[in-house]
C-alpha cells in the first residue's frame, strides 16, 4: 500500500528542494507535449509525484502525463479489470505486484530503454515478489508506523501494543491492509511479520478480534485516518511514514514513531499492464525517473524516500535527517518487506481478517447513543460498563469550553443524544429550545437527594437535566512561587506572576468583580466595567494569556506558568502526582459550577439517551465518576461510596463557612447586557493586539532582511 495519499502541494513551498532539474539533460527544453501524440496514462495514489517533476518530462519528451487515481488496492484491481488497455504505467506495492504477475496482467520491462535502471539500490531489487525484477521497477519506499496525537496522548509506550491501550478506546484506528494490521499484530505479540507458525498467526488475529471489542477499533484507509488525526477525532493509529512527515507539518500536535519491535517496509514500484499500448512512452518515463536528480526533486516535495541510491546527495537535509524516513542501519535491520508466503499463511490471514471484519460489522450494528462532553470528563469504565448492559455504542464527542460545545451543538442539532452542559449554558439551551423535556419514567427523579443548593438556577426543577458532578473554579500554582501569599483572587494582577486565565470570560468578569469586593448577584454597570478595566490592563492581550484547565496545569508542571485559573478537580488531581502544584480557594469566595446531562431535542436515540443518563447519574457509577475524576458528585447517595480520602479534602467537599461564600456566577438582567459588552471588547482587543504584535514582528523582520540585503549588495 502506498504511503503517500495526502495532500502534498500545499506544503511545496516549505520543501527545502533545490535540485535544479533545468540542469538535467534536455529537461529544461521548453518543448511542448505534442497534441498528436498518444498521452501516458498512469493509474496510481492520488498525488504521488512531484507536479513540477512531471512537468518537466513533458517539456523534455512532448508526452503529455495523464494520471488516473484511486484511494484503494481494490479500486486500483477494478479499473485494470475493466479497463486494461487504458493504462501505460501503473503503481503497486510489493503485494499487488505479486498478484498481477501471477494473474498474467503485466508485461516484462524492457531494460535496455532503461539505462539509468542501475541507480536503483540494491536492497530494493529481487524481492520475493519480482526476483529478477523482470516486471517492476522500484519507485519509493518506507515504513509502516504509529502516529499519535502529543495533546490528547502525552508518551505512548513506544511499542505496536500502544494500538492495544484501553485507555485509547473509540480513539483507535488501523490500516485496512493485511499485511500491515498482521504485522503490527504480530510485532506486538513478539512475532515474525512474515511467519507462517500457525499458532501465532491465530494468536494475531485474536489480538485484532480483541481490539475491536475492547477498544471499538475500525480498519480504514489512509485518508479517513488522515482525516480523523487532523480532526482530533482519533489519537492513535497507524500510518505511512511520508504520511505521517507530512501530517506533523500540517498539525504540530502529531508526533510518529517506529515502535521498538520494528515495523514493516513497504515498496512501491512502476509496472507495464499487459494491454498497454504506449510502452515507449512508459519506458521514457522510467528511465527519467531513474535518474538521480529526478529521484531527488520528486523525494523532496512527497517527503518520501527514494530508491534511487545516487539520488541521496540531492535530498533535501530536512528529509534525510528525518529517523522515519531514511532509516539507520539499525533500525532497518528491525525491518522487513512483505516476502512471497505460503497459500497456507493466504488463507489463514484471509480467514481471520474475515472473522475480523465480520466483528467490525457486528459493532457498527449496535444501537449507537452520542455524548458531547468536555474533555476527559468521564470514567471509560463507566462508560464500558453501560455499553455492555445496553449492547450498545458510545460515541463520544469531547470539547474544551462552553463556546466550542455551543458551535459543535448548533452545527449538528441532530448528531447528539446526551450534552453535558454548566448552569450558565444550560440555562441557554433551555431558552433556545434545543432540549428535550425529561420523561422521569426512563431517567429517575430529579433533585431528590442531592446536595442543598446544587440545582442549575436554568433548570431549578429539573425538567431537562439531571446533576452530574460540581465544583469551584479555584486558583493553582507552582508552590515555590506562592509561597507565603495570602490565597486571593488578587493573585492575578501581580505583573511579577507568569498567568493563565480560563478560556471562559463569563468567569473572569465575576472573578475580577470578586477580587473587587462586590459580589456579581448585585454588581452595578459601573462595577462590571471596572472589573473589566482590570482584567484588560494585567493581560491586554487577552486571548494569548486564555488556556483550557488542562493545557494550563501542564504548563505550571513544566514550569511555563507560576499561577493559573483552573477546576478544582482537575487542579486536584494534577497535584496528587506533583506535589509541587499548591492549589487554593481564595478568601473572597470561589464561583461555583454545576455540570447537568441533558438530551439533545433531534437526539436520534431518546430512550437510550434517557437511560444513558440515569446509568451516569446513578449512586453508584456518580462514587466512580467522582473517584477517577476527583470532581465531587451532587447525589448524597453516591457519597456514601466516594473514596473517604478525597470526601475529607477541603478543596473538594469544602466546610460550610467556606461553601457560604461560593456561588454560582449570576449577574442581575439589567446589567447581562454590559457583561456581554464587556466580554466582547475583551475578547476583540486581545485578538487586535495579538494580530498587531505578530505584524510587528513581521515587519521588523523584513526590515531586517532588507538591512542584510543592502549589506550584501553593498559588499
Amino acid at each position: 500500500m502506498s504511503a503517500c495519499a495526502v495532500a502534498l502541494m500545499m506544503l511545496a513551498s516549505c520543501r527545502e528542494a533545490s535540485t535544479d532539474l533545468s540542469l538535467s539533460g534536455g529537461v529544461g527544453s521548453d518543448q511542448k507535449p505534442d497534441a498528436k501524440s498518444k498521452p501516458l496514462v498512469i493509474l496510481t495514489w492520488d498525488e504521488y509525484f512531484s507536479n513540477e517533476v512531471v512537468s518537466a518530462f513533458e517539456r523534455e519528451s512532448g508526452i503529455a502525463v495523464e494520471f488516473v487515481t484511486f484511494e484503494n488496492l481494490d479500486e486500483m484491481e477494478g479499473l485494470l479489470r475493466s479497463r486494461p488497455s487504458e493504462f501505460d504505467l501503473i503503481v503497486v506495492d510489493g503485494g499487488t505486484l505479486g498478484n498481477l504477475i501471477e494473474l498474467r496482467l503485466l508485461q516484462p520491462i524492457d531494460r535496455a530503454s532503461i539505462p539509468s535502471f542501475g541507480n536503483v539500490d540494491g536492497k530494493f531489487l529481487g524481492t520475493k515478489f519480482d526476483p529478477n525484477n523482470v516486471y517492476s521497477v522500484p519507485y519509493m519506499w518506507g515504513t509502516t508506523l504509529v502516529v499519535y496525537r502529543s495533546d490528547k496522548i502525552s508518551e505512548p509506550v513506544k511499542s505496536w501494543e500502544c494500538l492495544w491501550d484501553e485507555q485509547y478506546k473509540n480513539r483507535t484506528l488501523m490500516l485496512d491492509d493485511k499485511f500491515d494490521v498482521y504485522a503490527a499484530a504480530l510485532l506486538a505479540d513478539g512475532g515474525d511479520i512474515n511467519t507462517q507458525d500457525e499458532t501465532k498467526i491465530a494468536r494475531a488475529t485474536q489480538r485484532l478480534l480483541e481490539q475491536v471489542d475492547k477498544l471499538d477499533a475500525r480498519f480504514v484507509d489512509i485518508f479517513e485516518v488522515r482525516e480523523k488525526l487532523l480532526s482530533g477525532e482519533c489519537w492513535i493509529s497507524m500510518t505511512y511514514s511520508s504520511d505521517a512527515a507530512i501530517l506533523a507539518e500540517e498539525d504540530e500536535n502529531i508526533s510518529y514513531f517506529i515502535p521498538e519491535e520494528g515495523a514493516p517496509l513497504w515498496l512501491d514500484s512502476f509496472v507495464v499492464p499487459r494491454e498497454s499500448t504506449n510502452q515507449g512512452a512508459a519506458h521514457r518515463f522510467l528511465e527519467y525517473f531513474c535518474r538521480p536528480e529526478v529521484a531527488a526533486a520528486n523525494s523532496n516535495e512527497l517527503w518520501s524516500a527514494s530508491v534511487n541510491k545516487k539520488a541521496r546527495p540531492l535530498i533535501s537535509e530536512k528529509v534525510l535527517e528525518d529517523p522515519t524516513i531514511y532509516l539507520s542501519e539499525e533500525v532497518m535491520s528491525r525491518c522487513r518487506l512483505d516476502s512471497q508466503t505460503s497459500p497456507e499463511r493466504h488463507l489463514l490471514v484471509n480467514q481471520g481478517l474475515k472473522r475480523v471484519f465480520d466483528r467490525v460489522r457486528e459493532a457498527e450494528r449496535r444501537p449507537e447513543v452520542s455524548l458531547l462532553i468536555w474533555e476527559a470528563y468521564y470514567d471509560p469504565k463507566v462508560i464500558e460498563k453501560f455499553e455492555t448492559e445496553h449492547q450498545c455504542k458510545v460515541r463520544i464527542t469531547e470539547v474544551e469550553n462552553t463556546e466550542q460545545l455551543k458551535q459543535v451543538l448548533s452545527g449538528d442539532p441532530g448528531g447528539f443524544d446526551v450534552v453535558v452542559a454548566d448552569e450558565m449554558t444550560l440555562a441557554d439551551f433551555v431558552k433556545l429550545k434545543q432540549l428535550r423535556e425529561l420523561d422521569p419514567a426512563l431517567v429517575g427523579p430529579g433533585a431528590e437527594g442531592s446536595v442543598e443548593g446544587l440545582v442549575p438556577p436554568g433548570d431549578p426543577e429539573s425538567r431537562f437535566s439531571r446533576p452530574y458532578l460540581w465544583g469551584l473554579t479555584v486558583l493553582a500554582g507552582r508552590a515555590e512561587a506562592l509561597k507565603g501569599v495570602e490565597p486571593s483572587w488578587n493573585l492575578l494582577w501581580d505583573e511579577n506572576l507568569r498567568t493563565s486565565i480560563l478560556d471562559e470570560p463569563n468567569d473572569l468578569i465575576g472573578i475580577a468583580l470578586l477580587s473587587l469586593g462586590n459580589d456579581p448577584a448585585a454588581a452595578t454597570e459601573a462595577q462590571v466595567n471596572e472589573a473589566a478595566a482590570l482584567i484588560a490592563k494585567r493581560f491586554p492581550d487577552f486571548t494569548s494569556h486564555m488556556h483550557d484547565t488542562l493545557s494550563a496545569l501542564k504548563a505550571l508542571e513544566t514550569n511555563q506558568l507560576d499561577l493559573a485559573v483552573v477546576y478544582n478537580g482537575d487542579a486536584l488531581l494534577h497535584a496528587a502526582e506533583n506535589p509541587s502544584i499548591q492549589v487554593m480557594i481564595p478568601k473572597e469566595g470561589a464561583p461555583l459550577w454545576i455540570d447537568s446531562l441533558a438530551v439533545t431535542r433531534d437526539s436520534p436515540q431518546p430512550v437510550l439517551a434517557h437511560r444513558l443518563i440515569a446509568h451516569l447519574t446513578s449512586p453508584a457509577m456518580s462514587a466512580q465518576t467522582a473517584n477517577h475524576l476527583y470532581f465531587p458528585t451532587p447525589s448524597l447517595a453516591a457519597r456514601q461510596q466516594v473514596d473517604p480520602a478525597l470526601l475529607r479534602n477541603q478543596m473538594l467537599y469544602p466546610e460550610t463557612k467556606v461553601m457560604e461564600r461560593c456561588a454560582f456566577i449570576q449577574f442581575p438582567a439589567e446589567v447581562q447586557r454590559t457583561v456581554s459588552q464587556a466580554m466582547a471588547r475583551l475578547v476583540s482587543g486581545g485578538r487586535s493586539r495579538s494580530i498587531a504584535i505578530e505584524e510587528d514582528a513581521s515587519g521588523a523582520e523584513r526590515a531586517e532582511n532588507v538591512q542584510v540585503g543592502a549589506s550584501v549588495t553593498e559588499d
